[in-house]
């Protein structure tokens, strides 16, 4: 009876371990993509917190950046694509943005005076090249602390 008993054991033991190898296996195939989608979500996410042109702007347009004014010259912040979230940072005795990826002074009458949905900062301003480089149409502050 010891021989088909015994063949019985090696026959599950052989399959434990090939069901372990497969699991594991598995898992490193999910492992690749994961960290991929990540590093998608991580670069999206800096690359928006720069202040880069357009990014963020679909998703704060509609109710937000449309109703934000230009006190210069009365007119909307926002063409459809300036808007975006970004960084701000107290230098001195004035705010810089970033914006495109660089911090730019904030000129006072671009500040305004209101506070973004998420609590965060926000700039408008063109793309950053040929005349339009340090053009800042509009700044939203986080709230003080």
């Amino acid at each position: 009876m010891s021989g088909p008993a015994s063949l019985l054991r090696s026959a599950q033991a052989q399959f434990h371990k090939q069901a372990l190898f497969h699991k594991k296996a598995s898992m490193r195939h999910l492992a690749i993509p994961a960290c991929t989608a990540a590093a998608v979500v991580l670069s999206t996410l800096s690359f928006a917190q720069e202040g880069h042109h357009g990014a963020g702007h679909d998703d704060w347009h509609e109710g937000f950046y449309s109703k934000l004014i230009r006190k210069d010259t009365k007119t909307s912040c926002c063409n459809l694509s300036d808007c975006r979230p970004t960084l701000s940072r107290m230098v001195g005795d004035h705010y810089e943005v970033m914006v495109d990826g660089e911090w730019l002074p904030v000129p006072k009458e671009a500040i305004q005076n209101v506070s973004a949905p998420d609590g965060g900062t926000h700039v408008c301003a063109p793309r950053q090249s040929g005349r339009n480089k340090g053009t800042i149409y509009c700044v939203v502050l986080p709230p003080e602390t």
